[in-house]
């Protein structure tokens, strides 16, 4: 039975209420396990990724919000190897596209609007970002 780790769930502290629902209801749908790898950052910590080109910006939603609260979390299939889907492979890459449809499910469910950092499509509207971000979910409010 897939749950969330102590880790992943220490992650999640200080994200948005509404983005963790999606988070907790995509883990009981028992389809995939995943961990949260990334969740509230410090500004500091988003200086550093900009830097390395890791993030195209220093407004990022990981940080904390007007609402107190983070709006994104970066998610990885687990187990995977990092090694292949920074070279291109297909097969892991794709589990990044399976557990995107699985948040999907759960936001609708929540109704709640995510938008996924490989298409950074809202409704519709594709947001002004070129990076993929396989691992990167954010709420919009």
């Amino acid at each position: 039975m897939y749950q969330l780790g102590p880790q992943s769930l220490r992650t999640l502290e200080g994200v948005h209420p509404r983005l963790c629902a999606v988070v907790h209801d995509t883990m009981a749908m028992q389809i995939m396990d995943f961990r949260v790898h990334e969740g509230v950052r410090t500004l500091e910590r988003q200086r550093e990724l900009f830097k390395n080109g890791a993030s195209q910006t220093l407004k990022s939603k990981h940080l904390v919000q007007a609402d107190g609260y983070g709006h994104a979390v970066d998610l990885y299939p687990y187990p995977i190897d990092m090694k292949r889907v920074n070279n291109g492979n297909a097969q892991e890459i794709v589990r990044f596209g399976l557990l995107a449809g699985l948040m999907h499910a759960a936001a609708i469910h929540n109704k709640v609007k995510i938008v996924w950092g490989a298409d950074w499509n809202l409704n519709g509207q594709t947001l002004d970002h070129s990076l993929f971000d396989g691992p990167h979910f954010q709420i919009m409010l």
